[in-house]
């Protein structure tokens, strides 16, 4: 009886140290400091978000937060990028940026988008930092006609962007 009793623990996992173990968490705190984010896609990427090519990018890093702005080459919108490692755990901060958001759609656990007429953005949370990416209309340079594939290729970028910090 104890012999079937050990033999169905086995099957079922129980006993197994692997199974008992929580994945562990993506800890990437420190990449923030040395992180430049125009780095962080290629200029094949950066093409794919945008929808036509990139005419410059330039780093726009603060006390606060490492961004970079990549400007279409039609000059009438530009992606903004930027990583914040926040004082309270990122997925918090996830959740509290989207609750400030009107209009905020999940997209996957971690991540969600807003699009208006003028700008679309996702952000997400990785590890210990949040990203995000932002395409955006210059005033009076047009306004969003897809939201929807926008924030498309805006998460595929993010993804993309993930792997590397």
């Amino acid at each position: 009886m104890l012999l079937l009793a050990s033999a169905a623990l086995v099957l079922a996992g129980c006993g197994d140290e692997q199974a008992a173990k929580p994945p562990e968490a993506k800890s990437n705190a420190a990449a923030y400091d040395a992180v430049d984010v125009c780095a962080l896609a290629t200029d094949e990427q950066y093409k794919t978000a945008l929808g036509e090519n990139a005419a410059g990018k330039e780093r726009r890093d603060t006390a606060s937060l490492k961004a970079c702005a990549v400007d279409g080459s039609s000059g009438a919108f530009y992606i903004f990028l930027s990583i914040l490692r926040p004082a309270m755990a990122a997925p918090e901060q996830v959740d509290y940026d989207k609750a400030a958001a009107q209009g905020a759609k999940d997209v996957d656990a971690r991540t969600f988008s807003f699009f208006d007429d003028g700008q679309a953005y996702v952000e997400t949370s990785d590890g210990d930092l949040v990203l995000r990416a932002s395409f955006v209309y210059y005033v009076d340079s047009g306004k969003i006609t897809d939201g929807p594939g926008i924030v498309n290729r805006l998460h595929t970028l993010l993804g993309q962007m993930t792997q590397k910090v």
